[in-house]
């Protein structure tokens, strides 16, 4: 009960019988962040009694907590993963209370115990690392290509369309030919084929690129005891034999030697290879993946790629479009990132705000989905170096802080609208929301006023509020 210079304890009874009764801990503090009321379930929750913590400043219990920062900045927050002390993990909601003259009196948080579910999340996350660990030490695994396919995730109607393309050709036998600029995810394009294909041999890849001309040789074929200077006496086995029966993913391919293309050639025809060293032939059933960033048809006009070659790898092509024409994903691949990062190293998750959202809508991405990814993992190691619940824009890379947003850019984005199912009332819609939350935000909440900075009649801002579902318990006017 709030009244008109405070709370109200004339019914202090009813109101502590039905706070106990609630199975969320319940907290309400002054405005001076000084614990007044503290229901039965906080108590279960933190192992803290009503009695040691009723009066007493909630951050000498919980340095974390999130209403101090309710009552510094008057806002309400909602489903904030938190960790108010250690070892100890919440879903928090809080408000800002205030009383009928619209003085802020206090704050109100609700939060729901998920520490088990934390526990249970990093136990699940060890086992999955040392399945990994496995998957490389064992030759014969046993896998589903829905593992990989589902960590391609995407709201953008074409990208969709190549994703499904991909496990509909997974299990056929032609090789593929991935093509896309570097950091969209060619790889795990490639493991997710393999994996939905059903093969039972290993995914073994191969960086053309990374392994100097005078070695490809013999990492590809492999080569008997004594077969040249400095071989392993008891030979080794090259990378078509260990993807026997599996996938042998060939990455950056336009970039492997001129001198060893015929020789791969000869393998894709015949099925056949030989070590060397060895006259011995063995036959192989290996299916090729490759995968490049560059226009191989170019460099086969330069002479610098086999055209014979080129056709026995582009059976099928699939090419991946980069991150800047399907920009509808950027936030939902930033979040995912966001939320991997943080629970993997145990930093309470923190917000993105739409300032930052809109400086990475405008960025150009030129290392796609690998650069998003790593943007994210050095903004929240930075953010909670700094003890800060958001990434600021200054936490970002110097080139993306420069990045001015255009304000009608800011709403609009027309390639969202084309690269996506939205059509343009429901996408108008969103932008009229979007500005509604702003100058409510921009007028603390009022809105009496946010009505007449809109040039609209209360009437209709209360109708768009609740068309949208804009808490109006946020809301104090």
């Amino acid at each position: 009960m709030v009244g008109e210079k405070g709370f109200n304890k004339h019914d202090r009874g009813v109101f502590e019988y039905i706070l106990d009764n609630i199975p969320d801990s319940i907290t309400v503090v002054d405005k001076d962040g000084t614990v007044i009321f503290f229901n039965s379930t906080a108590e279960q929750y933190f192992s803290v009694e009503k009695k040691d913590i009723i009066d007493k400043d909630i951050r000498d219990f919980f340095p974390n907590a999130i209403l101090p920062r309710v009552l510094e900045r008057k806002t309400s927050f909602f489903n904030i993963y938190n960790s108010p002390r250690q070892n100890s993990f919440v879903v928090s909601s809080a408000v800002p209370l205030y009383d009928k003259s619209g003085n802020l009196i206090g704050g109100l948080a609700r939060d729901r115990d998920i520490t088990e579910i934390v526990r249970l999340s990093d136990l699940l996350n060890k086992t999955q690392t040392n399945l990994l660990q496995l998957e490389k030490e064992y030759s014969k695994i046993a896998s589903s290509g829905e593992a990989y396919f589902s960590k391609i995730i995407s709201n953008n109607s074409g990208f969709i369309q190549i994703i499904n393309l991909c496990k509909n050709i997974a299990k056929s036998p032609l090789n593929i030919l991935l093509k896309g600029e570097s950091g969209t995810g060619k790889e795990l394009f490639a493991k997710a084929i393999h994996y939905e294909s059903g093969r039972k041999g290993k995914f073994v890849p191969i960086n053309c690129s990374a392994i100097p001309r005078e070695l490809f040789e013999s990492e590809i074929f492999g080569y008997e005891a004594g077969a040249f200077t400095g071989a392993r006496n008891e030979g080794k086995m090259g990378k078509f034999e260990e993807a026997e029966g599996g996938t042998l993913f060939l990455d950056e391919v336009a970039d492997m030697p001129m001198e060893l293309q015929p020789k791969l050639l000869r393998v894709l025809e015949d099925g056949v290879i030989t070590r060397i060293g060895s006259n011995k032939h063995k036959q192989i059933d290996v299916r090729i993946i490759s995968a490049t960033n560059k226009d191989i048809r170019e460099l086969i006009s330069q002479d610098k790629f086999r055209k014979d070659l080129y056709y026995r790898l582009d059976v099928f092509q699939v090419n991946i479009p980069p991150l800047r024409e399907r920009k509808g994903d950027i936030v939902l691949l930033a979040n995912k990132f966001l939320q991997e990062f943080c629970m993997e190293q145990g930093i309470n998750i923190v917000e993105i705000p739409d300032e930052v959202l809109d400086i990475f809508n405008e960025y150009n991405w030129g290392g796609n989905v690998r650069e998003l990814r790593n943007v994210i993992q050095r903004s929240v190691v930075i953010a909670a170096q700094s003890g800060k619940d958001k990434i600021e824009k200054e936490f970002l890379p110097y080139e993306l802080q420069k990045i001015e947003v255009d304000e009608i850019n800011r709403v609009v984005n027309v390639n969202d609208i084309m690269n996506s199912d939205t059509g343009l009332e429901e996408y108008l819609e969103r932008i009229e929301k979007r500005i509604i939350i702003k100058t409510l935000e921009e007028m603390n909440h009022n809105k009496a006023l946010a009505a007449k900075q809109l040039k609209i009649p209360r009437t209709t801002l209360y109708y768009k509020m609740d068309k949208y579902g804009i808490n109006a318990d946020e809301q104090t006017k």
